[in-house]
């Protein structure tokens, strides 16, 4: 028996080491990355458009989904129900539930929110404005994403070629500070394009969360002031939980409403909008999160933006209720609900 080749054992080693150090990376790269999706609400299609998204790219990926109350005394132990998860990135919908995670730019308690995860949001109306970030190009900061509101000059041309106006109603959720800056949006366009402001304010109940029972009868107090149009601004509260519970009264008071978010619209009872499409606006978001994950882009580095596309959605059953048809202009460009 021949003895063993004390070179060719020692090379055999090596070879083994060095095919071993070559696999490692290539086994850590296929772990999963972990995305934490909060969310006040149960998922759209602007969530289904996000996953969309990232199927498509094969990555390897783990998407848990956190709910979240939208009260801010639930900040706290959502930050750490959050944290617990061990994201890789966040997912955010909406304003309250972004400033929940994050915090303020200028929060002095930064120590209370997430600073060192990156964090996509979604449906944010104002992010300079709500102080999500400085600035939207470059943020500056762990958060970015993809704000899903047409400019509010857009949005009122889009109200006058449906008919002439010259008195809007406005509702403000004093726990939605969205509904507070798109309201003072409005105040400064409201003179150059001649109309007037009707605004009511939701009432708070002894809890100190903002009362639904009052909708209806604020919105009758809307209507009797003869307003040509009751907006309805990007909430949580007045879009989306109580949305049949607005669009109703509004439909019962014979106001025609404009909304500015897609399932007001499409789900309830809203007359029209103008809007970002949901899909798409979830598809962007996640293109921002490959950038993160995949490209290594640094997150603060990356532009918090609003699409460039809208959709004019007409809910055709509400238009023939209140007696008011598009004109014939809109009809050809807009997306009609019978």
């Amino acid at each position: 028996m021949s003895k063993p080749d004390p070179v060719a054992s020692l090379l055999r080693r090596a070879l083994a080491v060095l095919l071993l150090a070559w696999m490692a990376p290539a086994a850590a790269q296929v772990q999963p990355r972990t995305i934490v999706m909060v969310l006040p609400r149960d998922e759209q299609n602007i969530e289904a458009g996000f996953r969309d998204y990232l199927a498509k790219r094969n990555l390897p990926l783990k998407i848990l989904t956190v709910r979240f109350s939208g009260r801010g005394e639930d900040g706290p132990a959502l930050v750490a129900q959050v944290r617990r998860l061990a994201p890789d990135l966040v997912y955010s919908w909406g304003t309250g539930t972004t400033l929940a995670l994050a915090g303020a730019h200028d929060a002095p308690n930064a120590g209370d929110f997430i600073r060192d995860v990156p964090i996509v949001f979604t449906e944010v109306t104002d992010p300079v404005g709500s102080k999500l970030v400085r600035q939207l190009d470059p943020p500056g900061r762990n958060v970015t994403g993809v704000s899903h509101v047409a400019p509010l000059p857009v949005q009122l041309n889009a109200m006058r070629n449906y008919r002439p106006f010259s008195r809007v109603g406005y509702i403000v959720n004093p726990k939605e500070p969205n509904t507070q800056l798109v309201l003072q949006s409005m105040r400064q366009l409201a003179a150059g394009m001649h109309f007037d402001i009707v605004a009511e304010t939701v009432p708070l109940d002894p809890a100190g969360n903002p009362d639904p029972t009052a909708l209806p009868a604020i919105v009758r107090r809307i209507a009797a002031q003869k307003v040509d149009f009751l907006y309805v601004p990007p909430s949580t509260f007045l879009a989306f939980t109580h949305r049949d519970l607005l669009t109703q009264a509004a439909l019962e008071a014979k106001v025609p409403t404009f909304c500015s978010t897609e399932s007001v619209v499409r789900q309830a009872r809203c007359m029209f909008g103008l809007f970002s499409n949901g899909s798409n606006i979830g598809r962007f978001a996640a293109y921002k999160a490959v950038q993160v994950l995949a490209d290594r882009t640094p997150v603060e580095r990356i532009p918090a933006e609003t699409l460039q596309r809208f959709s004019l959605l007409i809910n055709m059953p509400t238009a023939k209720a209140l007696q008011l048809y598009p004109p014939l202009g809109l009809l050809n460009v807009a997306e009609v609900i019978e």
